[in-house]
C-alpha cells in the first residue's frame, strides 16, 4: 500500500474547522509522510467560503521507511489515524476514502536486468484493466483511465530523473527505494463511487487493508502475465518438455513467436480470446511468461515480478 487520500466536507460556519484543525495541529507534530490541509470547495460571488474540503493525505511506504507495507504497518496506522481524529472528536467512519493507491516494490539489484525486464513489459497489451496505455517510456509502463492508474516503474530512474530536475538531495532515491520496480494500482473516486453503488462503501474498514490491496493487485495479471522470463530457446525447450499434446506445443511455440516479434495485442488479434486466454494460462501453469527475452541481451532469465503474498485469512470483496 502507497498513497491513501481520506477526505470530508464541512460547513465554513459550524465548529468543524476549528475541530480538524486540532487533527492538524498534531499531524504536524509527526514525521514526514502524513498531511492534512484544506480547501475551499464552494463559495459565494463575494468570494465567502461556504464549505471546504478537508483532505488527509498518507504516503505509508515513506511514514514507516519500508520497502513494502505489512499488516502490522496498516494496524499502526489505523491506530494512529484513530488516535489523530479523536482530537477532534472524530471516528475513522467520519471519513471518506478518496483515493487509495495499491503498491508491491520487488528490488531487482542489476541495472542491466531492470532494464531487459521493462523492454520486455512494453510488448503488454496496451489496453486491459478499462485502462489504456499511452506513450511508451524507457523505465515504466503507464495506463490509466477516469477511475484508476497502472504504473510499473524503476523507483531509482524516476527518483535520480527528479533529482536533476530540482538539483535537491531529498529528491535522490531513498534507502528503502534503491534498485527497486514498482507496480502500482491507483484507483481513483470515480472507481470507489462505482464500488459504493455496489455496496462496498467509501470507508477505511473497506479499502485500507491488506485483503482488499490483494484483490486488487491480482487484476494486475489481466495486464503483466504470469510465469517468469526465458529467452525463447529455453521457453521453448520448457514447452518441449511439458505434458502438453504434440500439436498445442507447436501452437504454444508459434504464439511465444509471434509475441517476440510483434508484442501481445499482436498475438490477441490472430487468435480468439479464449484461445488467446486458454494459451497464456497453459503458458502460466508450467511457468513461462509468454513474452520472450532477446537471445543477445546479456540477460538469459528475470523472475516474474508479479508475485503478490496473499494476506491469511484473504476473502474477496462482497459487491452487489
Amino acid at each position: 500500500m502507497h498513497t491513501v487520500l481520506l477526505t470530508r466536507i464541512i460547513l465554513a460556519d459550524g465548529d468543524e474547522l476549528s475541530r480538524l484543525t486540532q487533527v492538524q495541529k498534531h499531524i504536524a507534530d509527526l514525521r514526514d509522510g502524513i498531511k492534512l490541509w484544506f480547501h475551499p470547495l464552494v463559495q459565494t460571488d463575494e468570494g465567502e467560503v461556504l464549505s471546504f474540503l478537508c483532505s488527509i493525505k498518507i504516503d505509508v511506504l515513506k511514514f514507516f521507511q519500508v520497502e513494502n507495507a505489512s499488516a502490522q504497518h496498516i494496524r499502526i496506522l489505523l491506530h494512529l489515524l484513530k488516535h489523530l481524529l479523536a482530537y477532534g472528536g472524530y471516528t475513522l467512519d467520519d471519513m471518506a476514502v478518496s483515493r487509495i493507491d495499491y503498491c508491491y516494490n520487488i528490488r531487482i539489484e542489476d541495472d542491466k536486468t531492470r532494464e531487459v525486464l521493462f523492454r520486455l513489459l512494453q510488448k503488454c497489451p496496451t489496453k486491459a484493466l478499462y485502462t489504456t496505455r499511452g506513450i511508451n517510456y524507457a523505465t515504466s509502463i503507464y495506463s490509466r483511465s477516469k477511475s484508476r492508474v497502472v504504473n510499473v516503474y524503476d523507483k531509482t530512474a524516476e527518483r535520480t530523473a527528479k533529482y536533476l530536475a530540482t538539483g535537491s538531495c531529498s529528491d535522490l532515491p531513498q534507502t528503502y527505494e534503491q534498485d527497486m520496480v514498482r507496480m502500482e494500482l491507483q484507483i481513483k473516486a470515480d472507481h470507489l463511487k462505482y464500488m459504493a453503488r455496489r455496496g462496498v462503501r467509501r470507508s477505511v474498514k473497506n479499502w485500507i487493508h491488506m485483503g482488499m490491496e490483494y484483490h486488487y493487485l491480482n487484476k494486475l495479471y489481466g495486464m503483466f502475465p504470469k510465469g517468469d522470463f526465458y529467452t525463447l530457446t529455453q521457453a521453448e525447450r520448457i514447452i518441449d518438455s511439458a505434458a502438453y499434446r504434440t500439436k498445442m506445443k507447436d501452437r504454444l511455440k508459434c504464439f511465444l513467436h509471434i509475441i517476440a516479434d510483434k508484442d501481445m495485442d499482436e498475438a490477441r488479434a490472430q487468435v480468439s480470446y479464449n484461445t488467446y486466454r486458454r494459451y497464456l494460462d497453459m503458458l502460466s501453469a508450467i511457468g513461462v511468461n509468454p513474452i520472450a527475452i532477446p537471445e543477445d541481451c546479456g540477460v538469459s532469465y528475470i523472475p516474474s515480478p508479479f508475485i503478490f503474498p496473499s494476506p491469511v485469512g484473504y476473502h474477496p470483496p462482497k459487491v452487489q
